[in-house]
């Protein structure tokens, strides 16, 4: 029995440490931008209110809006209007069911395109933010103007997930161990992985607290990206396919040195099979170039610019 108790015990305490961190992490970087009501749920933007036109930024896995819009946002905002978006489940964002499933991903920056009302977007997105914006430029061409893909990840590719994505997508070992231990473990552990992201380049300095990378953390969160990870093994296959229907102009910088995300099974792939699409290879910009080579990323925003009719004024 008092086996038991003490084990209650110290389950009740990481608990009410995830609650604190959570509460903490919150706290620390909270929202910052306006609300977006999509199918019920409420997304976070972040928007610079400048004139010009529309340019949504979509994130990529395990960060939040912060992660481009620190990146890019000053290098763009003084000529478009930059939008970032929380991701459903992701920063600020609230998720709504299925919101691993693409589709509904491209429904959310649908939304956010239509609520702003300023007419089509350039879409910016980076590694799994690629695949999100690949999907609204199939399914709502109407509210794209052109793509700057960075370091996507758009393809069927072979091997497993990694071991937290797969842990967090699996029901119930999942919530127990993203609400029990992700909080504690997850933090300490997170450098190795800023590091593998960025290289061969370093990342830099104060990186994790320029994006808020510790909101990754919360347990909810947590889940939802790994959901999201997971997803893509069945999501890439489907949606690959279709790839050769996007008529919308396309930039899309990768890195000879990315070993996140592979060029050759995705964004080599992807210029093949889009007609309108350029390939810009980056030496050494790992899977980070929005950070690494973000004047590359930049210059391609105003080549896709100068390819589409400017938007309507107001």
């Amino acid at each position: 029995m008092k086996i038991l108790i003490g084990v209650l015990i110290g389950l009740g305490l990481l608990m009410l440490y995830s609650l604190g961190y959570t509460a903490w992490a919150n706290a620390r970087w909270p929202a910052q931008g306006r609300f977006v009501e999509a199918n019920g749920v409420r997304l976070h933007v972040l928007d610079s209110a400048t004139p010009g036109r529309p340019v949504l930024l979509l994130h990529g896995a395990s960060v939040n809006a912060r992660d481009l819009w620190t990146a890019l946002g000053s290098g763009l905002d003084d000529r478009y209007q930059v939008l970032a978006m929380d991701r459903p489940g992701m920063g600020h964002s609230e998720r709504p069911a299925n919101a691993h499933l693409l589709s509904e991903q491209a429904r959310a920056a649908a939304r956010v395109i239509e609520d702003n009302g300023r007419g089509p977007a350039i879409v910016v997105a980076q590694s799994l933010g690629s695949a999100t914006a690949l999907r609204l430029a199939l399914d709502r061409p109407d509210l794209v103007a052109g793509l700057v893909l960075i370091a996507p990840a758009s393809h069927p590719y072979p091997g497993p997930n990694a071991w937290h994505a797969q842990l967090a997508a699996t029901p119930v070992i999942g919530p127990v161990f993203a609400w029990l231990f992700v909080p504690i473990l997850g933090p300490p552990m997170s450098e190795a992985g800023v590091r593998g992201s960025f290289g061969p380049a370093d990342p830099p300095n104060g990186y994790a607290d320029q994006v808020g990378l510790p909101l990754l953390f919360r347990p909810s969160q947590f889940l939802a990206n790994g959901q999201d990870v997971v997803a893509t093994k069945t999501e890439f296959s489907a949606q690959a396919p279709r790839y050769g229907e996007i008529g919308a102009p396309m930039v899309i910088l990768t890195s000879d040195r990315d070993t996140v995300v592979s060029p050759r099974i995705h964004a080599q792939a992807l210029a093949q099979e889009v007609p309108a699409a350029e390939l810009v290879t980056l030496p050494g910009a790992g899977h980070a170039p929005q950070w690494t080579r973000a004047d590359a990323c930049i210059a391609a925003v105003d080549r896709i610019a100068t390819m589409v009719t400017p938007p309507p004024e107001g």
